[in-house]
């Protein structure tokens, strides 16, 4: 191992540090409670701050959902600011509405906006930002309700459930941010009826608005995009859209609001008349193979705070929620489901089949099956209350193609770095996720990703500079043909195809984003990109110099581990004291991922008896695809060796982790016992 060592360095080149200027200024994408939470806690630290909101008015999902389990009390709250903002004491919560975060002289509040653009690299994102017109002026507007009072036009109200109509101008109340009207440019009768404008006491009312396009220089950005409900009317057993007095969670939500379009009543849509039995029906589009496979982790608890609530404000309503199980797993939830049962709501372990109305009274009846009880049930129902899976907000798939798209996952929710470490980071520098951006969760969990996206965003700007090794790959564009493998299979996003003329175009990478784990030198079909710090003949040395002395009786073999969890593996069945085969010689590389065919070859030339490799677990690869990638050119190399006349056998993959050192001992030696068996591979120098 100390003679490889010394002949790659031989063959090493210097290695220089590059320094990138960055922006002490930030994105933040949403403006649900995880956008309010990270902007506040990024303007308390000093940075400038954008906050940009697709609707008219900021507080996302939780403005409408009323309340928030386990605690109950109101959804749309957020920590205080640290800032010296007037008025305002630093307590453990505040309203939005009283935060005063909306006052912190370095935070840019932007709604009606939304992203068209991304450009730039990490520290130095260009973002351009396209605001649609509100048509009244923010800063005139006194929220007097005059204007209201005089238009003409109606319109269903989608923020309450379609319980009630709203006028073409309105306000969300209680209101969130900011505090003034919005007209609805898709109903509006503008200069054709215009009383609003004449009414109004401060001229606040701008018809003649336009949309507007706005250019940021941002350091990083924070995508906070939330998530909402699946759009029960595909499944058609549920009559969601035939039937009014099939609602959702979140329609409930606005009637047991008592700023809600029913006042706090729960009530049948299709009369208005009270519901006194509610049934709710768990698991709707989420845990089905048709729609969406995930369990969307909340909704159980939706659901049992809704029945609470009801149980609560009217004892004598019969209550049920249908379940396949009862998923209850944060902090006080499971005192939250007994107490539910000690309130008296029923509990129906079953997914129920049909929802069928009654012709004469109009009563809804819920078919189940109760899997504890093994019988069908005809469960009647006044209101029946569905949960529906929770899926990536609307946009997210126009937000990700326009710059993010390495970042979505299989489930169309942004995906972090690693699930368990850096869970609000992404494999683009620069750019974080936090709330519901990557996965439905509850408000304690929201606001600890908002505070994390925070921090690590102001830890990547703090210095003004990002410092770095060129641990990085390179590209001969001589050889640099225009297949694009290269690009699509670059986890960081950072090669880019770059026209040279009008019929040829070569690869460029960023020395910025690139992390060196060499996947594209694996991919490269014409051998044009190499690492700076692992050249095939700094490879090619390493593996003569490993399999020049042997030194036992038995057979070589050549380990080829990754740098990260392979290698660790290596490392800890040494610190472990685990016996392995003295004949078994270990190369690292960055990643197997770099690895291609004919070096499997080009290590058999050079004596090895047996190659085996070493990697990360396929779905746990440090680089995302590298092990999957590996595993690919592993077995076409077994096939090239059997039209060889050589055993596929002397070439074996293993995935492992650190604490599975003694895996690799063991395969180890049953490699070194399996070619003894085989005996000797002849040499295949001359092949």
């Amino acid at each position: 191992m100390l003679l490889s060592a010394i002949e790659r360095a031989k063959l090493l080149e210097p290695i220089k540090k590059l320094e990138f200027p960055t922006l002490k200024s930030a994105l933040v994408i949403g403006g649900g409670i995880a956008g309010m939470q990270t902007a506040v806690d990024l303007a308390d630290l000093g940075f400038e701050v954008n906050l940009i909101e697709k609707e008219p008015f900021l507080g996302g999902l939780a403005a409408r959902a009323g309340r928030f389990f386990p605690t109950d009390d109101c959804a749309i709250c957020i920590q205080s600011p640290a800032s010296d903002v007037k008025t305002i004491t630093h307590t453990s919560r505040k309203c939005v509405y009283r935060s005063g975060f909306s006052e912190i002289q370095n935070l840019n509040i932007l709604t009606n906006s939304r992203v068209v653009a991304i450009e730039g690299a990490p520290g130095e994102y260009k973002v351009t930002i396209e605001k649609k017109p509100r048509y009244v002026n923010e800063l005139k507007c006194v929220a007097c309700d005059l204007c209201t009072a005089v238009c003409p036009v109606e319109a269903p109200d989608e923020y309450n459930a379609k319980l009630k109509k709203r006028k073409a101008i309105y306000i969300n109340l209680p209101n969130v941010h900011p505090p003034v009207y919005t007209i609805d440019g898709n109903i509006c009768k503008f200069q054709d009826c215009a009383k609003c404008v004449k009414v109004c006491p401060t001229k606040a009312i701008e018809l003649g608005q336009k949309s507007e396009r706005i250019t940021l220089n941002v350091g990083s950005i924070i995508v906070a995009t939330g998530f909402e409900e699946f759009d029960s009317s595909v499944i058609k057993e549920y009559h969601y859209d035939d039937y009014p007095d099939v609602i959702t969670n979140l329609e409930l939500a606005r009637m047991i609001d008592g700023f809600g379009p029913t006042s706090g009543e729960v009530i049948r849509p299709s009369n208005r008349k009270p519901a006194k039995k509610i049934v709710f029906i768990q698991c709707v589009g989420s845990r089905d193979r048709r729609w969406n496979e995930h369990c969307s982790s909340i909704c159980c608890m939706i659901s049992l705070k809704h029945a609470m609530l009801i149980k609560s404000a009217f004892p004598e309503a019969d209550v049920a929620i249908c379940y396949i199980d009862i998923r209850t797993t944060g902090r006080e939830h499971e005192d939250y489901y007994e107490r539910a049962r000690e309130m008296g709501i029923k509990f129906i372990k079953g997914r129920p089949t049909e929802i069928t109305r009654d012709s004469e009274t109009g009563k809804l009846i819920v078919d189940v099956e109760d899997a504890l009880l093994h019988r069908f049930l005809e469960v009647d129902a006044d209101l029946v209350v569905l949960a529906p899976a929770m899926i990536p907000s609307e946009g997210t798939k126009e937000l990700a193609q326009i710059g993010l798209e390495p970042l979505l996952d299989e489930d169309g929710f942004f995906k972090e770095y690693n699930a368990k470490l850096r869970p609000t980071e992404t494999t683009l520098k620069g750019l974080y996720i936090c709330g519901g951006a990557t996965f439905p969760k509850d408000a304690p969990t929201t606001s600890l990703h908002a505070h994390s996206a925070a921090l690590k965003a102001a830890k990547f700007m703090n210095n003004g500079k990002i410092i770095k090794d060129q641990r990085t790959a390179i590209i001969d564009e001589e050889y640099c043909g225009d297949c694009t493998f290269c690009p699509v299979t670059c986890p960081y996003g950072a090669i880019t195809i770059v026209p040279t003329n009008e019929e040829h175009s070569v690869a460029r990478v960023s020395d910025l984003m690139c992390e060196g784990c060499g996947i594209c030198v694996g991919t490269c079909p014409l051998n044009a990109i190499e690492l700076r710090h692992s050249r095939p003949n700094q490879m090619l040395a390493q593996m003569k110099a490993l399999m020049s002395i042997n030194g036992t009786s038995k057979p070589l073999v050549l380990a080829i581990c990754c740098s990260e969890c392979g290698g660790t593996a290596v490392d800890s069945s040494g610190m472990a004291m685990m016996q392995y085969p003295a004949n078994v010689r270990v190369m690292k590389v960055p990643c197997t991922g770099i690895l291609q065919v004919h070096q499997f070859l080009e290590a058999f030339k050079a004596g090895a008896q047996g190659v085996m490799v070493v990697a990360c677990k396929s779905d746990g690869c440090h680089y995302e695809m590298g092990s999957q990638n590996a595993e690919k050119k592993v077995e076409l190399a077994r096939v090239l060796l059997k039209e060889y006349g050589i055993e596929p056998e002397r070439l074996e993959m293993f995935n492992l982790v650190f604490i599975e050192g003694d895996k690799f001992a063991e395969a180890a030696r049953n490699m070194t016992g399996k070619l003894e068996k085989m005996g000797s591979l002849q040499s295949m120098g001359g092949s």
